[in-house]
């Protein structure tokens, strides 16, 4: 007899929000999500034609057939050598115009109101009106879950395509989308960016920085095989510059040893031998956002002047609805939006090659980092790893794209998107 778990989570004030499961102790695949339910039947024509419209309205049109396997190859190429690369020419857009204009007149701004068409929270959720500081960074994750119009995005089959080809794999699931804002800095305040400054007041700290890390040290450890299993893509809302704050990268860092330890008290995953001078990436500072990565550098023994010790990072200005595709394990953050006017908002959207499992439980990944029994892993993924089974469940991380041959679209998804 099967022996099921019960939770009504989402009731928690949307600070570490679920929704409401039914966790079901089996290895069969039964397991089931009641906001899923509905989606999980066979799609009609009707439904396939009103998505091909409602596609062209959201993404440039012809993303995937515009492109050339040449282009794909050029994209893979540089992905591949320097651990990032922008996703598409300097006069082709991912995102249409009017796309980020409604997601940040209108869908953006009710998600942190609370407003999920869904009904579903979103697995993070940090900054609340009226509770949170006016100009402090603002995050959610996995609100495709909670906004059908982030969901007709991130899981669409074309953006989908387009990674898999890039990426060289038969198939691609969503990890996880990520918002991140970062509003204008208040007027009058001096902006002191990559200034040894007293962060002891908090009057002086900046805090929509975005300490360097490595993504594969929350997404990749969490899965088998380890190697090129996730990616990121990058999606601006805004123009992203200089001044307001745009990625930075550490050149080539993608071929560095991973540094892919815990270190107690961290919620970033840093080396413990060097773990002297680093901050967790949702706590740094613009005195302190770059310690990790510098850090990283030291105990890969990358040769880097001593005297000028950024000079291993490049910025990468970004163009509103233009995007980036970055490496797994490329050292990433940004720093403080230092305009008194212009926002800085991004849609990012993880990606997973298809036919990943989780790491068992009570094994080491093939990276070395210990799992205790249930597959624990970080609080996002590890709520979503059934007992005694390693499957990636298509509830929770659905296959937005398959080729002909392997895993397929997983059914439910164009009768959901139907729905936006």
């Amino acid at each position: 007899m099967v022996n099921r778990f019960h939770f009504d989570l989402h009731r928690i004030g949307g600070f570490l929000p679920l929704r409401s499961c039914s966790f079901i102790q089996s290895n069969s695949k039964i397991a089931t999500c009641t906001w899923t339910r509905t989606y999980m039947r066979t799609n009609n024509d009707e439904t396939k034609l009103k998505l091909q419209k409602q596609s062209k309205s959201l993404l440039v049109e012809n993303i995937v057939e515009d492109m050339s396997e040449a282009d794909f190859s050029s994209i893979s190429s540089a992905l591949n050598s320097k651990g990032y690369t922008r996703a598409s020419s300097s006069s082709k857009q991912l995102l249409s115009p009017s796309t980020c204009e409604i997601l940040k007149q209108t869908t953006i701004p009710n998600l942190f109101r609370g407003n999920f068409d869904t009904n579903i929270y979103p697995d993070e959720w940090h900054w609340r009106e009226g509770i949170s500081r006016d100009e402090a960074a603002r995050e959610m994750c996995n609100t495709w879950k909670s906004s059908y119009k982030i969901a007709s995005i991130v899981l669409n089959e074309k953006l989908g395509e387009f990674v898999a080809r890039v990426m060289g794999w038969d198939s691609i699931r969503i990890a996880q989308d990520d918002i991140v804002w970062k509003p204008p800095q208040k007027k009058g305040r001096h902006h002191q960016h990559n200034q040894q400054i007293d962060s002891s007041s908090l009057d002086n700290k900046r805090i929509d920085t975005v300490g360097f890390h490595q993504d594969s040290a929350y997404i990749s450890t969490q899965f088998n095989p380890y190697e090129n299993n996730s990616v990121a893509l990058w999606m601006a809302l805004d123009d992203a510059d200089e001044e307001n704050g745009c990625l930075e990268y550490a050149v080539g860092s993608h071929l560095w040893k991973p540094i892919l330890r815990l270190q107690k008290g961290q919620d970033a995953l840093v080396d413990e031998s060097v773990g002297a001078g680093v901050t967790s990436f949702h706590e740094s500072d613009e005195s302190s956002y770059r310690n990790g990565l510098l850090n990283a550098a030291r105990t890969a023994d990358v040769d880097f002047d001593d005297q000028n010790p950024y000079s291993i990072i490049e910025r990468v200005p970004v163009n509103m609805g233009h995007a980036v595709l970055h490496h797994q394990d490329v050292w990433h953050g940004s720093g403080p939006n230092t305009s008194h006017t212009r926002h800085r908002r991004a849609l990012v959207a993880h990606y997973l090659r298809g036919d990943v499992e989780f790491v068992g439980d009570g094994e080491k990944s093939d990276k070395g980092r210990f799992r205790p029994p249930f597959g624990k892993t970080s609080y996002i993924y590890g709520r979503y790893k059934r007992y005694q089974s390693l499957e990636v469940d298509e509830t929770f991380f659905p296959i937005i794209y398959g080729s002909q041959g392997g895993l397929k679209r997983t059914e439910w998804l164009d009768q959901f998107l139907s729905v936006a």
